[in-house]
């Protein structure tokens, strides 16, 4: 009885657990879904302003022998000739492709997932090689077929020397042939551009067939560039979380 009655007595109460309180951490997945949201909007934002930017003077480099000729929103900065809707054409470009290359080093890992400054420039100075010779090829008059010959060479050489991987080979002729291809509906429902020397007709619009090679080459630099801003970026949240804590 006395038992019960210890028990029964509030002065033998349990004590309470919420006397002890304690800070709930913040789940791990949620501090991750964070970060990836985070890094996702910067890697996004630093890509398509470097093609912002940064793309339309490569496409001056075929601007300025005429292989394209700009009509609606046509307009002329200093030495460049563009249209207004270039820049964030190709914003759009190099954030869709960019972002696409890293979706891919996370679902099929490889051994080359990693660049640096130094990559990422031979890829740009590829590029823009790549770019010139086209079109001094284009300005000399070269026949169409033994330029295309030349610029297929070249492509495969840059990826040979910048790449070598077969994802990476893969994505730039997913690239080579659909860039030409969506250029399509913009040139036939908006009158953006035109080739006035176009040697391959698809849907009624003219295009220069080597244009894909040099889509091809461009991916390179896209996926050199976008693993870079993303080791970048995953370096700077590392130090700022370090920081904070």
């Amino acid at each position: 009885m006395q038992t019960l009655v210890c028990f029964g007595s509030p002065k033998f109460k349990p004590r309470s657990h919420h006397k002890f309180k304690k800070s709930t951490p913040i789940p791990y997945c949620s501090l991750r879904k964070t970060s990836t949201s985070s890094n996702c909007a910067a890697i996004s934002a630093t890509l398509f302003g470097t093609g912002f930017f940064l793309g339309p003077l490569i496409d001056g480099i075929h601007s300025r022998v005429n292989l394209v000729e700009y009509q609606n929103g046509a307009i002329d900065i200093g030495p460049l000739h563009t249209n207004i809707w270039v820049p964030p054409l190709l914003g759009l470009f190099y954030c869709s492709v960019g972002l696409l290359q890293l979706v891919l080093d996370q679902r099929l890992p490889s051994e080359a997932i990693n660049s640096s400054p130094e990559k990422t420039a031979a890829s740009f100075i590829a590029l823009v090689l790549f770019i010139g010779l086209s079109a001094e090829l284009y300005k000399a008059g070269v026949a169409d077929n033994i330029e295309a010959y030349i610029l297929f060479a070249g492509a495969e050489l840059v990826w040979l020397l910048l790449d070598k991987t077969r994802l990476g080979f893969a994505l730039a002729c997913v690239v080579g042939l659909c860039c030409p291809l969506a250029e399509i509906p913009i040139m036939k429902l908006f009158g953006l551009w035109n080739y006035p020397q176009a040697n391959v007709e698809i849907f009624g619009q003219g295009l220069v067939s080597w244009t894909m090679t040099c889509y091809f080459v461009y991916t390179p630099l896209l996926i050199n560039l976008s693993r870079w801003i993303k080791s970048i970026t995953a370096t700077a949240n590392s130090e700022e979380r370090s920081t904070s804590q």
